[in-house]
């Protein structure tokens, strides 16, 4: 009965039912000679190298092994690699991340499908390379905000800075061998280590080196005070020379730059110092004057390390004789102190970078034509002007004794007009336009002590480092216009005589004026009477053996004149030349 049913279902449906089971028995063979899917391999490591370095990391380690895929991702700890290439299957390689020094973690790589594998060997971060060799200033303020100059190496970005147990603010990471901070609060009196710690945890100290003291950064005295810089930008090679104004500045005072020591410093007076920049990386820089007795004043982003591509767009005048000798006034942007000049590939004299607008420079000889000039700043940066000069056999060298770069200002004359090389002789410069904070350079070199007495004059000390022969004297106003004389002062071979000094003055300095006077020797009180000007009003200079100005002032604490009493220890002797100011 069941078999005649079964024979019936057949028969009724027997087209559709075949047709349905031959589908299924069909698809079920599909299945069954489908091949068995792929399974990834596991990852595997053979050898990593290298196994161990620096705590600062940032090096390359290469691993090799099998199984890699694209998109694996290596971690040394906790820490994962922020630089990994998948070489193909066989090689990965990897950047090693900061890590603490000492430690040794293991390496996991990840593929993308998450199969993962320890490498076998570990990683070690070596011990610390990180180390302070000085603090500046030494001395600061126990009620906090003192801006610090931390000099040292290895020093990374997101270092922490403390000053016994508190930790500065304003950690600014400069460079990996400086940085600065803001220090904290501390008790009076309180002298503390100066630690930097990196975040890979490597970390250095300097015992003993900070002192919390009053408010002014020191137990007595006033805090010098920093009113202007000019000018208050220059080359990143340093070297340019700066005029620094304010208030409370004494003899034997140091000048420092994002931390760095400014040479040639002169104090010229209570209220102003020259120096020359020290070079530094690109961007701004705290200033800081710090006086002998350890007090300090400073501005914080008080100058600004510049760098620039040159561009020569003009030249005046295009055209000189063969011998050369002809001076030459370069217009443009973009220079910088220490920039070279050459025509025709031949190296020009007397190069002096006036402005960032302007270069003065005396021609070298070349062939009859046209010649390309070119300017390099320090670091290489190039830029040139093609046939931008022209040297002829019938040109004429210009007769004019002032070249001037600039609207209403020239240079006449230089008193005396010579001088022994290797010495600092003191000079007049007299002409027109000159203003405050105006650079000197003579024979392309700064001059040192410059004081714009006025408009039409200017006090200077010669350089030491010149060679014998005339030498072009440039005057250039900040950030503006200068002027040159060539041969405007000649340095003398030793033994050769140089002009007589001024003579002596008489009678009285008038009040509001400023001059001149050789002393015939005796004390303070006798100087002063020899003036004409009340010792109320009176302000002397004179210079030491190093060519530096040191001031006198009768009036003023004998702290004030430590450095012209040590000067003077037995009094003046006779034929010293003093500058002498009345108020």
């Amino acid at each position: 009965m069941m078999k005649g049913v079964l024979c019936y279902a057949v028969g009724v449906a027997e087209g559709v039912t075949v047709r349905r089971v031959l589908a299924v028995l069909m698809a079920l063979a599909a299945l069954v000679l489908l091949p068995s899917p792929a399974f990834a391999a596991q990852p595997a490591v053979n050898s990593m190298l290298p196994t161990n370095g620096d705590a600062a990391g940032g090096f390359l380690t290469v691993i090799s092994g099998s199984g890699f895929a694209t998109g694996a991702t290596v971690r040394f700890g906790a820490v994962l690699s922020t630089d990994v290439t998948v070489a193909g299957t066989t090689m990965i390689i990897a950047r090693v991340p900061a890590g603490v020094a000492g430690s040794s973690q293991i390496v996991v790589i990840t593929n993308p499908d998450g199969l993962a594998i320890s490498v076998p060997m570990q990683f070690t971060y070596d011990g610390a390379r990180i180390s302070v060799t000085s603090v500046s200033p030494s001395i600061g303020s126990s009620f906090g905000g003192t801006l610090v100059a931390v000099s040292g190496n290895g020093f990374l970005s997101g270092a922490v800075v403390m000053f016994g147990s508190t930790p500065g603010t304003s950690v600014s990471v400069t460079s990996p061998t400086l940085l600065t901070v803001v220090a904290p609060t501390g008790t009076f009196g309180a002298v503390v280590n100066v630690v930097v710690t990196n975040a890979s945890g490597a970390s250095a100290s300097a015992q003993g080196v900070y002192t919390f003291g009053s408010s002014t950064g020191t137990t007595s005295g006033s805090q010098p005070t920093i009113s202007s810089v000019s000018p208050n930008g220059g080359s990143v090679a340093g070297g340019t020379v700066v005029t620094i104004q304010g208030g409370g500045f004494l003899p034997g005072a140091q000048v420092f730059f994002g931390g760095t020591p400014a040479t040639n410093v002169a104090v010229l007076s209570l209220v102003q110092i020259t120096v020359t920049t020290p070079s530094r990386a690109l961007g701004s820089a705290a200033l800081m004057v710090t006086n002998p007795s350890g007090i300090f004043g400073g501005l914080a982003n008080g100058f600004t390390y510049l760098t620039a591509t040159p561009q020569v767009t003009a030249v005046s005048p295009f055209e000189g004789v063969l011998a050369g000798g002809t001076p030459i006034l370069l217009t443009g942007s973009g220079f910088v102190v220490g920039a070279t000049v050459t025509i025709g590939g031949q190296p020009a004299r007397n190069v002096v970078v006036t402005s960032g607008n302007q270069i003065t420079a005396i021609t070298p000889a070349g062939a009859p034509g046209s010649a390309t000039i070119l300017v390099t700043n320090l670091g290489g940066l190039i830029t040139g002007l093609a046939d931008g000069f022209t040297f002829s056999a019938t040109a004429v060298t210009p007769s004019s004794p002032s070249v001037s770069t600039g609207t209403g200002i020239a240079v006449s004359s230089v008193s005396p007009a010579s001088g022994p090389v290797g010495a600092a002789t003191l000079v007049t410069i007299t002409g027109q336009g000159f203003l405050a904070g105006a650079i000197v350079t003579i024979g392309g070199l700064p001059a040192t002590n410059v004081t714009v007495i006025s408009s039409t004059q200017i006090l200077a000390s010669t350089p030491t480092g010149a060679t014998a022969g005339a030498a072009l004297v440039v005057v250039s106003n900040v950030g503006a216009a200068g002027a040159a004389l060539p041969s405007g002062f000649t340095f003398t071979a030793p033994g050769t005589p140089a002009l007589p000094a001024p003579p002596a003055t008489g009678g009285t300095l008038p009040p509001g004026s400023f001059g001149l006077m050789v002393f015939r020797g005796g004390s303070n009180a006798d100087l002063v009477a020899a003036s004409g000007c009340p010792s109320s009003r009176v302000v002397l200079w004179a210079t030491n053996a190093q060519g530096q100005w040191v001031g006198y002032i009768p009036t003023a604490p004998s702290v004030i004149n430590l450095s012209w009493d040590a000067l003077f220890p037995t009094g003046i002797p006779a034929n010293t030349p003093v500058y002498v100011r009345c108020s």
